[in-house]
């Protein structure tokens, strides 16, 4: 009966231990992984992993608007779309803007914004 409970006791410690092991190896490999992962995104995005993901993000994130600025650098005119993007607010914000004074023509059922005209007119609104 002694060896019995002794086996039990044993097998309950073994059991334990082996539980508290494996708690253990689950948050180091998490750890790695967040590690190396980290690592991974930073060399795909052309950056050594010792700087900050959220730098690299803000650059990244940067360069993508800077680009899509330059694409509608060239254009004078721009759709409803364009505009929205080119100003960064949703179509409601663009009524609003409308609704406050924002010039614009309209080619048939079109609305074309010129950006001379909304850059004078966002800057007269944040005076």
């Amino acid at each position: 009966m002694e060896q019995t409970i002794e086996k039990s006791i044993e097998e309950k410690i073994e059991s334990l231990i082996t539980q508290s092991l494996e708690k253990i190896l689950e948050k180091n490999i998490e750890l790695i992984l967040d590690t190396k992962l980290d690592s991974y995104l930073g060399k795909k995005l052309g950056f050594s992993s010792d700087k900050n993901l959220e730098k690299i993000f803000e650059k990244k994130l940067g360069e993508t608007i800077g680009q899509h600025n330059e694409q509608h650098a060239a254009k004078e005119w721009l759709n409803v779309q364009e505009t929205c993007d080119y100003i960064g607010i949703s179509y409601k914000g663009l009524q609003k803007l409308i609704d406050q004074g924002l010039k614009f023509i309209s080619i048939g059922r079109s609305k074309r914004f010129s950006k001379t005209e909304i850059n004078h007119f966002l800057k007269n609104v944040q005076a």
